[in-house]
C-alpha cells in the first residue's frame, strides 16, 4: 500500500518543477492515503544555514482515489532551501520526506528533506545557446591545413600516432603536437555545418607551451603553433556565414609558471611576479616568505590566481581587459575552466563583464557534480542563483547515460534526472551543456564497451584496444546514448571525433587525432540525423516528464505547447522486449512506422515517436 504521493518533478504536486524564481507564489499538494487520517499536515521549511525555519500549515482539498490533498501555497526569497512534511495525530512514523530512490517516504525521525532552489533572475539566458548541436575541438587534433612549425622543444608528430604519455623527468610534458591548426578548422566549417552545429567551443587557443593549453603564457595572443590572430579572425568571420557562433576556454584560474605574468624561469626576461617582488603581477599569486606559491592542485607548473588581486581583476574584466576584448572579436562568451575554484569576488567580475560586453553572451561553467548545492572548500556556491552561470558541464547526466546504456541501470538514469528537474531553474534546465564525453574523459565508444580500466597504468591503457567484438557493439550502444543526448532538455555537445567512433580510454588517450582518413561514416550519418532534430522546437523548450525508468527500460515525455507537438523517447537495454503503452497514435520519426497504443521494444531498441492524429495503426 502506498500511504503517500507527492513528485515535485510533477506539476501535479508542485506547480512550478524545479527552481523557483524569488517572491513568484507556488503551490504545494500532497496526497495522503486516507487509512493515515492525521488530524493536520504542515509543511517545513528551513534554509541552508537552518537559521530559518518557517511552517506553513497545509489545508485539506478535495479527495479522491482514496487519498485526501493537503496544499500550501507558499513564496520565498532568493537562497537554497529544504522541505519537509509533518503529520499530527498520526503516533508512529510522522514525518514524510525524500527516499534514496526519490520517492515519498514515511520517517519516524531524521527525515530526508527536499530541496527547495531560489533565484532571482539578474542577467538573461542567452536565446541562441541551446539551438543546434554544440561541437568541442581541441585545435591540434581535429585538422590541420599547411604545415605548422614547432616551437621551442615541442615534438612534432605524425597524425594519427597515440599521444605521448609517460613522464620525462618526472613530468608529463604534454609537448608532442601533431599540427591542427585554425586555418584548419575554417576548412571543415562546412563539414561541422552538415553536423548542425551552430556552436563551436574551442579548447584553450591562447599562447602556451603545452598542447592542451591550459597553463596560459600570454592571454592576449593566439598560440602560434594555431595561427595568427588573422587566422582567428577568418574562423569568426567564416563560421558567422554558416550561422556557428564560438565560445572559448577561459582558464583564470591559474597561469602557465612560464607566463609572462610569472615567468618562473625567466621565459620573459628578468621580470615577473616569480622573480620580482615588485613586479605589477607579483599580488596575482599568494607566495610564502620563501617564495614558494599556491598552486592549482600542487602542479608546480601551474600557479593559482589570487581571486581578491585588484591587478587580475582588472586586467580579465576591466572595460578593455581580456573577457570582453575577445567578446569585441567576435566570441559569444565563455566556457570557464575549473569553475569551482574561482571565487565569487572574481566570478561575479567575470560574468558581469561578459553581459556589459554583450548580454548574449554565454557563460558556461565547468561543473562535475550538481551545480545547484555544489559545496568547494566548505563554502556553498551560488552558480545558479540568477547572477552567475548561464550553464554548466552536464557531467551527472552523462554518468546517468553511461550507467544506463553501458549496464541497463535506469534507475541511476530516473534519480539523475529528478535531480536535475528539481533543482535547476528551467532557464539552466533548457540550457545544459549535454555531454558523453570531453578531452577529460574516457572516448565514449570505449566507455560503453571497451575493458573498464578506471585504476589501470597509463602503459595499460596505453595498450589496450577494443576487439572487433567491443567496437560492433560500442557503435550500437553510441547510437542509443547519443539518442538520449539530442533529446533530453539542454543542448548536446559532441566532442571532436566521437561521431565517427574515435575511441581512447581518459587523458591523454582520449585526445587522439580526428581521423579523416578512416572515419565510420554509418555512425556519423546516425549524428547527422540526430542534428536535424535540435531544429524542432519540442526539444529545445519543450517539457520534460520521466515515463518509464525500470528493468533497463527508459522512456520520456517531450511536449510543447507553442508547436502542439507531444514527441516520447523510449530506449530497452533490458534482456527482454518490453511493451511501451502510448494511449495513442503515434509515428516513428524516423521510419514513419506507427503504433496505435503499445509501442513493443526489442532488447536495444530505441524510438523516437511523434504524436498523430490518426487513430489507425500501420504495424
Amino acid at each position: 500500500m502506498q500511504y503517500v504521493k507527492y513528485n515535485p518533478t510533477d506539476e501535479f504536486h508542485k506547480s512550478i518543477v524545479g527552481a523557483v524564481e524569488e517572491n513568484v507564489r507556488f503551490g504545494i499538494r500532497l496526497q495522503i492515503n486516507q487509512c493515515v487520517a492525521p488530524s493536520g499536515v504542515t509543511m517545513v521549511v528551513f534554509d541552508d544555514d537552518n537559521t530559518m525555519l518557517k511552517e506553513y500549515p497545509m489545508y485539506k482539498d478535495a479527495s479522491g482515489d482514496g487519498y485526501d490533498n493537503y496544499l500550501a501555497d507558499l513564496q520565498l526569497t532568493k537562497g537554497l532551501y529544504w522541505y519537509y512534511f509533518r503529520m499530527d495525530g498520526v503516533p508512529y512514523e510522522r514525518y514524510i520526506g525524500i527516499d534514496q530512490n526519490r520517492q515519498a517516504s514515511l520517517y519516524f525521525d531524521n527525515v530526508q528533506p527536499w530541496q527547495l532552489s531560489v533565484f532571482k533572475k539578474v542577467y538573461q539566458t542567452p536565446s541562441w545557446l541551446n539551438k543546434g548541436v554544440m561541437y568541442q575541438i581541441m585545435v591540434d587534433r581535429f585538422h590541420k591545413d599547411g604545415t605548422t612549425t614547432a616551437t621551442e622543444d615541442k615534438i612534432m608528430r605524425h597524425w594519427g600516432d597515440q599521444p605521448f604519455y609517460r613522464e620525462q623527468n618526472g613530468v608529463v610534458k604534454n609537448n608532442d603536437f601533431f599540427g591542427g591548426n585554425l586555418k584548419g578548422i575554417i576548412a571543415k566549417l562546412p563539414y561541422l555545418r552538415s553536423l548542425n552545429v551552430k556552436t563551436l567551443y574551442l579548447n584553450p587557443i591562447f599562447k602556451a607551451y603545452s598542447n592542451h593549453k591550459y597553463d596560459t603564457e600570454d592571454y592576449e595572443v593566439i598560440d602560434p603553433m594555431f595561427g595568427t590572430e588573422e587566422d582567428f579572425n577568418n574562423l569568426i568571420a567564416e563560421a558567422d556565414k554558416l550561422g556557428i557562433k564560438i565560445i572559448l576556454d577561459g582558464v583564470f584560474n591559474h597561469v602557465g609558471s612560464s607566463s609572462r605574468y610569472f615567468n618562473k624561469d625567466k621565459k620573459y626576461g628578468e621580470g615577473g611576479a616569480y622573480n620580482d617582488k615588485s613586479s605589477p603581477y607579483r599580488d596575482w599569486f599568494n607566495f610564502a616568505d620563501d617564495n614558494s606559491y599556491e598552486c592549482w592542485w600542487n602542479f608546480q607548473t601551474l600557479p593559482r590566481i589570487n581571486a581578491a588581486s585588484k591587478g587580475a581583476q582588472r586586467y580579465f574584466c576591466g572595460k578593455d581587459g581580456i573577457v570582453r576584448n575577445w567578446i569585441k572579436k567576435g566570441t559569444y562568451g565563455w566556457r570557464l575552466d575549473v569553475v569551482d575554484e574561482i571565487d565569487d569576488v572574481m566570478l561575479d567580475k567575470i560574468v558581469a563583464a561578459a553581459k556589459r560586453q554583450n548580454p548574449q553572451a554565454a557563460i558556461i561553467g565547468e561543473v562535475w557534480e550538481d551545480a545547484s548545492n555544489k559545496v568547494d572548500y566548505g563554502k556553498r556556491r551560488h552558480y545558479l542563483d540568477g547572477s552567475q552561470l548561464d550553464s554548466v558541464m552536464n557531467y551527472p547526466l552523462k554518468n546517468g547515460i553511461i550507467d544506463f546504456v553501458r549496464d541497463g541501470n535506469a534507475e541511476s538514469l530516473y534519480k539523475v534526472v529528478f535531480d536535475l528537474l528539481n533543482n535547476y531553474p528551467l532557464h539552466v534546465r533548457n540550457n545544459l551543456m549535454n555531454i558523453l564525453g570531453t578531452h577529460d574523459t574516457t572516448r565514449i565508444l570505449t566507455n560503453l564497451a571497451g575493458n573498464r580500466l578506471d585504476n589501470a597504468s597509463k602503459d595499460v591503457m596505453a595498450k589496450t584496444k577494443l576487439t572487433d567484438g567491443q567496437y560492433k557493439l560500442g557503435v550500437r550502444l553510441v547510437k542509443i546514448a547519443a539518442v538520449l543526448q539530442f533529446t533530453f532538455f539542454g543542448f548536446p555537445c559532441v566532442y571532436y571525433g566521437d561521431e565517427v567512433a574515435l575511441e581512447g580510454y581518459k587523458d591523454p588517450f582520449c585526445r587522439g587525432c580526428y581521423p579523416w582518413e578512416n572515419p565510420n561514416k554509418m555512425l556519423l550519418d546516425w549524428y547527422k540525423r540526430l542534428g536535424e532534430l535540435r531544429e524542432l522546437d519540442v526539444f529545445t523548450d519543450g517539457d520534460f516528464r520521466q515515463l518509464v525508468a525500470s528493468n533497463g527500460v527508459y522512456a520520456f515525455e517531450r511536449t510543447s505547447t507553442k508547436t502542439q507537438t507531444e514527441v516520447i523517447v523510449a530506449v530497452n537495454r533490458g534482456r527482454d522486449s518490453y511493451n511501451l503503452y502510448l494511449g495513442d497514435t503515434y509515428e516513428d520519426i524516423f521510419t514513419g512506422r506507427r503504433y496505435n497504443n503499445v509501442c513493443n521494444l526489442v532488447h536495444n531498441g530505441y524510438v523516437i515517436l511523434k504524436k498523430v492524429s490518426a487513430r489507425n495503426s500501420c504495424e
